[in-house]
């Protein structure tokens, strides 16, 4: 019996240092959709590097396939990268509004960058960034530039024309009073752990990046409120929702403070605008925004397996592609 306790110690222990190994070291991931084609394909098995782009620290261990995940209960800390995030880097990291999902995307711009896309034309400080090789567009023409697409990130205008903007970066200073451009400004806040709340004829909202479809779709919880499906017990709302109006703002608190007593605030870390290069099939920031430096992974390295999943049958061809 005490053989038997010790093997399951050991195997157990086994266990957990090829999860941490996982989060910290090399990743497998499974792409399931075709953002990235034709460089990476819906199918893809990727061998990901995590450390190049600087290790974290995992603060949980994610059992695969599955959102059920293990705190560590570590320090939050990023060991020094072995190289920096360039322009046209693929990259992995954590979904921006659901951090269980990992995308795959190439980074377009860099903190500090001006960008603006203009009839499906990339512009990155002022110069046209063009379309990657293996890139595509599944349509013939570009939205008109007088379609304002609701979903898009800031309501910038539509996925094949935004006006311009300037990608966060660490030591940019926002000013915050009522007349901040809270689409923008909360979601930073919340990605650098601020808790940003509407107080109001006792009521407390409390604001959170999580989409709550996808919050839904995963746990059945429904404490995010929704615009279409109202829930009397909700208690989380998203910055970037049309219920939200410029006149609540004077209600907004910031670690508990009313933004009255708020005069700027300074960014802690850098902001990245990622792209799939199937440009007309990928849900990316022109959609959700910017990706905080601490939702960065890490970079894919190779292909180890392919499978085409409309008939799941091998592509072996696609074994060793290097994404680039």
């Amino acid at each position: 019996m005490k053989n038997i306790i010790k093997e399951i110690k050991s195997l157990l222990v086994l266990i957990l240092a090829v999860l941490f190994l996982k989060e910290t070291v090399v990743e497998l991931y499974i792409v399931p959709t075709g953002s990235m084609e034709k460089n990476i394909l819906r199918g893809d098995m990727l061998i990901g590097s995590r450390y190049i782009y600087g290790m974290k620290v995992p603060q949980k261990i994610w059992i695969p396939f599955t959102a059920i995940s293990i705190p560590t209960f570590l320090p939050e800390y990023r060991f020094p990268a072995f190289k920096e995030i360039e322009r046209g880097d693929v990259v992995v990291f954590e979904y921006p509004r659901d951090n269980v999902y990992k995308y795959v995307k190439r980074c377009i711009g860099l903190p500090g960058d001006l960008l603006k896309i203009e009839d499906r034309k990339v512009f990155v400080n002022n110069e046209e960034y063009l379309l990657p090789e293996g890139g595509q567009f599944l349509s013939k023409n570009s939205s008109s530039k007088d379609y304002i697409d609701e979903n898009i990130f800031m309501d910038l205008g539509n996925k094949d024309n935004l006006d311009e903007f300037i990608v966060p970066k660490k030591g940019d200073i926002f000013i915050i009073d009522e007349k901040m451009n809270w689409e923008l400004i909360i979601p930073l806040l919340l990605f650098e752990g601020n808790k940003v709340e509407l107080v109001f004829n006792d009521q407390k909202l409390i604001f959170t990046n999580e989409d709550p479809f996808d919050l839904y779709r995963r746990t059945g919880d429904r404490k995010v409120f929704n615009e279409f499906v109202p829930q009397p017990n909700a208690s989380l709302i998203n910055p970037w929702m049309s219920v939200m109006k410029k006149d609540y703002l004077k209600y907004l608190t910031i670690n508990d403070t009313p933004i009255d007593e708020y005069s700027n605030y300074t960014l802690k870390q850098d902001y990245f605008w990622m792209m799939g290069d199937n440009r007309d099939n990928s849900e990316d920031s022109r959609f959700w925004g910017f990706v905080p430096k601490s939702h960065i992974l890490g970079q894919p390295v190779i292909t180890w397996f392919s499978i085409n999943l409309e008939n799941y049958l091998p592509r072996l061809s696609r074994i060793g592609n290097v994404p680039k």
